[in-house]
């Protein structure tokens, strides 16, 4: 009995076997449509290649490679099948740089570089702790709660956006508003 399971277990696998095969032939062919990667593949980023000025090159350049999608949002605006323009995705990328700048802490130690000391004079200035979480919290004010979770989970936690496509879209439609069209 033991062994008509093992048989049947090997006998399985072969045919799994026999039928990925079958269909990466077919998508080589072309006769198939690929489904595209599952699991850690399907989450790969994507890398771009940028020319930046070199400083000081007298207007040489140099090729650097980044990451073209850092954040689920960016991943959200590249899809293929995205209805989030560019507008959106500009508000979605402010109100994470504010999320993610209102959530540092403050120094405990104190520091004697001399460039740290000259960019932390400006209180006013929109590098200060205080200045991200009013600008968050001005932006939190103008939408509803639904818009609030979708917005902060998936532009400050970066979480995937899932369903929450169509709420995440208004949100970000009433933050373009409020910080573009002034």
């Amino acid at each position: 009995m033991a062994q008509t399971s093992e048989l049947d277990r090997v006998s399985q696998i072969l045919k799994s076997d026999r039928r990925y095969n079958r269909l990466r032939r077919e998508i080589e062919a072309g006769t198939a449509t690929d489904p595209g990667a599952d699991g850690p593949a399907a989450i790969r980023r994507r890398i771009v290649q940028d020319a930046i000025a070199i400083a000081g090159g007298g207007g040489k350049t140099q090729a650097v490679r980044r990451v073209a999608d850092e954040c689920a949002l960016d991943r959200f605006y590249h899809r293929p099948n995205s209805n989030l323009t560019p507008q959106q995705h500009a508000a979605g990328m402010r109100f994470r740089q504010a999320w993610l700048r209102s959530a540092r802490r403050a120094r405990v130690t104190q520091t004697y570089d001399t460039q740290e000391i000259e960019r932390g004079g400006d209180l006013t200035g929109p590098e200060n702790t205080s200045y991200a979480r009013e600008l968050v919290s001005e932006a939190l004010e103008v939408l509803t709660s639904a818009q609030r979770r979708a917005i902060v989970a998936v532009c400050g936690e970066d979480e995937r956006v899932g369903m929450r496509g169509k709420t995440l879209c208004y949100g970000l439609d009433k933050l373009a508003d409020l910080w573009f069209k002034k």
